[in-house]
């Protein structure tokens, strides 16, 4: 048996060495495709690993005031689509650039728990050496179960809105 300390060593430089695997050569649909993997296989070490340190701010309402931005992108990515154990189903996809634009579905049990099998949507993905530097997901609403998920949450066009006063 390994003394703790040698394991966590060893721990640390798997995440280091997967960290540094990111390659200014790596194409965006490379980088996007082992973060679905990554998610598929609930491993948010490889997640952050694919976070650059100066990513966009996610607009994710959990992120605190204090995360910095890849730490809340790493928050959003966890509790959205880690945690719940979701499988992205990618339905088409396309290069613009240094964006990867997936159209996803995407089915968890945070969808089934709000009375919905599935959501559908796109990953905007901003990829510049090998890394994420920008990352959003914006829903269909046009789709029926995914505007009822979304208004579970009081996003979207079906979310209840305050009555106004005449």
């Amino acid at each position: 048996m390994l003394p703790r300390c040698f394991l966590r060593a060893l721990v640390a430089l798997s995440i280091a060495v997967g960290a540094s695997s990111a390659t200014a050569t790596d194409s965006p649909g490379a980088v996007f495709d082992r973060y679905v993997q990554a998610v598929h296989a609930t491993d948010m070490a490889a997640v952050r690993a694919l976070i650059s340190p100066d990513v966009e701010r996610s607009n994710f309402r959990r992120c605190k005031p204090e995360m910095d931005n890849p730490t809340c992108l790493a928050f959003y990515i966890e509790s959205t689509v880690v945690e719940p154990r979701a499988k992205l189903t990618v339905v088409n996809r396309r290069l613009e650039g240094d964006t990867v634009i997936a159209d996803l579905e995407v089915r968890s049990s945070l969808y089934t728990q709000a009375g919905v099998e599935r959501i559908r949507g796109q990953d905007i993905v901003r990829v510049r050496n090998g890394l994420i530097h920008g990352f959003r997901f914006v829903p269909d609403f046009k789709d029926e179960p995914t505007a009822i998920f979304f208004a579970t949450l009081g996003v979207g066009p079906r979310a209840a809105r305050p009555a106004t006063k005449p």
